[in-house]
């Protein structure tokens, strides 16, 4: 992965400057992962329950969003809701992917998802990056197996 340090700092200035609720706190960004120039994961979580923290950062029509991937040239960006919940939070990221099942060793630090083949390319993303920045984001090794 092509973190270089400051990386994260520059989405989350971002989102402050096109996202009111990240800048007010209402909207916390509980972590990022970034490969600079492809894709960038952010996971967020609202203080306020009457607030959609992913909708409020993608905006009216992406607009939001929008601003963020031109200012960072183009790199794709997947918001995805935080939960204190580990499972929830993997579930989360995995969307628009539905495992079947999801199997935490926190222990050993890994969690197994047993999701269908044809969706194992789309959780995997390109030479294995998608999963990777996941694995991260969650703090665990993320490993699928077929159903």
């Amino acid at each position: 992965m092509r973190t270089q340090p400051g990386d994260n700092e520059e989405v989350r200035r971002l989102f402050a400057e096109y996202v009111p609720q990240v800048a007010s706190g209402v909207i916390e960004i509980k972590g990022i992962v970034r490969e600079r120039g492809q894709r960038t994961i952010v996971s967020v979580h609202s203080t306020d329950n009457s607030v959609d923290p992913v909708g409020s950062c993608v905006g009216e029509q992406g607009s939001r969003v929008k601003s963020i991937i031109q200012r960072l040239s183009g790199e794709k960006i997947d918001i995805v809701r935080w939960s204190d919940s580990l499972e929830t939070f993997i579930r989360n990221l995995l969307l628009p992917t539905r495992p079947e099942r999801i199997v935490l060793d926190v222990v050993a630090q890994r969690a197994t998802i047993y999701a269908p083949r044809d969706q194992r390319s789309l959780i995997i993303g390109r030479h294995g990056a998608r999963l990777e920045m996941m694995s991260q984001l969650a703090g665990l090794k993320l490993e699928i197996v077929d159903t």
